[in-house]
């Protein structure tokens, strides 16, 4: 299989994990719970799903670089993409130490929420080099 091929399940999952630790952190907000072994694992994979898939869009890119490199959006996607791996990484410390107080708490939850925006953002960026400069082309051929 060619590594190129493993981006984007890797990309479906980090846009929807973030948005279901958006619901779980609702849920546990609205019921008063305090945060357990459950949202740490969740808050793990989600992390872990936006970082694998900024690894594996590092990866992927490789053998096309000359050529997505002619499509303006995706100079936004590939920095945007580092920054969102990053971003995760940060958001699992403070979560880590959401358990410190209401204020980290609080940073978990906002952060998660713009940090899920984003993920759609980047999607539809990603979307964009996709169909609109590669699958669109090729089927007006």
């Amino acid at each position: 299989m060619d590594v190129i091929k493993l981006h984007p399940p890797f990309t479906h999952f980090a846009v929807a994990m973030p948005l279901a630790l958006v619901v779980l952190d609702i849920y546990y907000r609205l019921k008063k719970k305090d945060l357990d072994s459950l949202h740490l694992l969740f808050s793990l994979l989600t992390s872990l799903s936006v970082i694998g898939a900024t690894v594996s869009g590092m990866i992927a890119y490789e053998p096309i670089e000359d050529k997505l490199y002619q499509i303006e959006t995706f100079k936004v996607h590939k920095y945007l993409g580092l920054v969102m791996g990053i971003y995760f990484a940060l958001l699992m410390g403070v979560r880590l130490s959401a358990s410190r107080g209401p204020l980290w708490r609080t940073l978990f939850s906002l952060m998660l929420l713009v940090g899920a925006l984003f993920t759609f953002l980047q999607g539809s960026l990603g979307g964009s080099v996709v169909y609109d400069h590669m699958v669109k082309p090729w089927i007006d051929r």
